[in-house]
């Protein structure tokens, strides 16, 4: 390490500062205000911090500001919540850090909570159904849309094989680097791995061939550390055949306490949907859109905790609120707790809370407890060529769960919808080019709605039979659904 990386780690362990309680009503108040009008994504959130709380007038000066934008890069989590947490915590300490990000996220996290009430409570009336048919698809280009820019970030960050353009941008891209991103998407589609299985691969693949002096110089750790990680991923990958094969002993311990206690703990849903979460939010390195590949594998495909359709109408409730996309673990928390205990659903806000606390708790650990390790540990050479090959494989895990996620959104009973496709398609060329989320959710919900009355007559956007219509008559019954009346006495 340079003499200026070492100052610069330094200084990151003195970032800390004090609690006070008029300074922790200042930083509640500045985040609950971020967290109401910050619309627009990440970097939006993160040029109103810089904006407003660095300089001589400010909360941190501009050096320490970077530096900390740097480290939150480098963590696995959402970039601009960790970026507030560490605005909190250099301005504040840990109580500082605790009242930011509570902050920050309680104007999203209620309006998630509301909007899930509202759409598994209405989710089958016709008018929210369209809504939500025309909505999909949106989400789809969406996702494609930022893992195009996200794409274009990791490509250019390693070797310049090949330079071409495209709307005037010049594009540089690593064979390697591109190799990677399809592979991780041809996998992720047709195989579905556990995304962490796949990031951490990229990342060897690119250190062994980028960094062959390094790897022949530590050649004797490597081997050892493959060893282990080797035996470890074979252990996880017949890990069914490991339970099937113990089935005999299991039964022989029942009569333990502590065995019962265990499968009791782990069956219970509540503590699933947590650790689940604190998984996820340890792992969804390089944004909150990595978020779905570990929620369209295991929330969707292995737990089948919720469709596919829900989970893509459940990201676009998170898209439509000004705070962070991986508060749409609230909207999965929601509904995998309303489902446990019958619809009730103030238990379901519980477990929404669950699952906020699961997926943003390891956020707040990177900050308040691990920031100056990460400082000293960020400028390595060798994990900023690893990170590289994960970068790459982000991009691959975002784009192949996407194809899984738009087959669900694209084919209504067995036939491709084109209305979808052009939505989606259309959105893409939109967002790329620099128009807001938030307007392109709500004119998709407006299509969705004109396309139920004018096109799915009789039946609803996904194709179930709502009603018999032989034709097209617009009625209020329509648009909101079968009328409540009063008995006549």
């Amino acid at each position: 390490m340079t003499e200026t990386e070492s100052s610069a780690a330094d200084a990151a362990a003195s970032y800390q500062g004090d609690a006070a309680p008029e300074t922790l009503k200042e930083i509640a108040r500045y985040f609950l205000y971020i967290g109401i009008v910050g619309f627009g994504g990440p970097l939006v959130h993160i040029a109103m911090m810089e904006d407003d709380l660095v300089g001589d007038d400010g909360w941190i000066d501009q050096s320490v500001f970077m530096e900390g934008l740097a480290i939150c890069n480098t963590l696995p989590g959402p970039a601009s919540t960790q970026l507030g947490i560490f605005m909190g915590w250099a301005r504040g300490g840990s109580a500082g850090a605790l009242v930011a990000g509570g902050a920050f996220m309680l104007p999203t996290f209620v309006l998630v909570v509301v909007f899930s009430w509202v759409y598994f409570a209405y989710q089958t009336v016709p008018s929210v159904e369209a809504f939500f048919y025309g909505i999909n698809p949106v989400v789809i280009g969406l996702i494609v849309g930022a893992a195009w820019s996200m794409g274009q970030s990791a490509l250019a960050e390693g070797r310049t094989d090949y330079e071409f353009e495209i709307r005037g941008e010049t594009l540089e891209i690593d064979y390697l680097l591109i190799g990677i991103l399809i592979a991780t998407l041809i996998g992720t589609v047709f195989v579905n791995p556990n995304p962490v299985i796949g990031f951490v691969i990229a990342g060897l693949i690119v250190v062994a061939l980028y960094r062959t002096r390094w790897v022949r110089e530590n050649l004797r750790e490597i081997t050892v550390c493959g060893t282990v990680i080797t035996l470890l991923a074979g252990v996880y990958i017949i890990r069914s055949r490991i339970f099937a094969a113990i089935g005999p002993i299991e039964t022989g311990l029942q009569s333990s306490p502590l065995w019962g206690v265990l499968l009791s703990l782990w069956s219970n849903v509540w503590i699933q949907l947590f650790a689940f979460m604190i998984y996820t939010g340890s792992f969804i390195y390089g944004g909150g859109l990595v978020l779905i590949p570990f929620i369209e594998k295991f929330v969707v495909n292995e737990f089948a905790w919720m469709t596919a359709r829900e989970f893509v109408d459940g990201v676009a409730i998170g898209q439509l609120s000004p705070g962070p996309v991986v508060m749409t673990t609230a909207f999965v928390g929601y509904k995998v707790i309303l489902d446990a205990t019958g619809g009730v659903v103030g238990i379901g806000v519980l477990g929404a809370l669950v699952a906020t606390i699961g997926a943003f708790g390891p956020s707040f650990i990177f900050i308040m407890g691990l920031f100056p390790y990460f400082a000293r540990v960020r400028e390595n050479e060798v994990i900023q060529t690893a990170l590289q090959g994960v970068n790459a494989a982000v991009v691959g895990a975002i784009l192949g769960a996407s194809v899984t996620l738009a087959r669900e959104s694209f084919i209504i009973d067995g036939v491709l919808d084109p209305l979808s496709v052009v939505l989606a398609s259309l959105t893409f060329y939109l967002f790329t080019r620099d128009i807001d989320a938030i307007y392109l959710i709500f004119a998709g919900g407006a299509i969705g709605m004109i396309a139920f009355y004018f096109m799915w007559v009789g039946k609803s956007p996904r194709g179930q039979v709502v009603r018999d219509a032989p034709r097209l008559v617009i009625t209020e019954d329509s648009l909101f659904g079968p009328t409540p009346r009063l008995p006549v006495v």
